[in-house]
């Protein structure tokens, strides 16, 4: 089964990274971000889902943070993908 999910509106800002995300089909939202230098995470859970969709829009994020310090651009939105 493959599930998806967009995070939208990424933003960094200092040592943060965080975005809304949102489950495919559904027009519900919850919020994400990652403190890049402690790893700390704070995460909101659309309570149908469980905590899964929270958990791949943290990955999404770590995926985001890694190609920022590959040099590449902030995205404002990312499909992520989960196999």
């Amino acid at each position: 089964m493959i599930i998806m999910l967009k995070l939208r509106n990424i933003k960094m800002s200092g040592n943060m990274i965080e975005a809304d995300y949102f489950p495919e089909s559904d027009d519900r939202s919850a919020h994400v971000s990652l403190d890049t230098q402690t790893g700390s995470e704070t995460k909101e859970i659309i309570e149908e889902y469980g905590g899964t969709y929270a958990r791949m829009a943290l990955s999404g994020l770590r995926r985001v943070l890694k190609d920022i310090r590959e040099g590449k651009t902030v995205p404002t939105e990312r499909v992520v993908m989960w196999y």
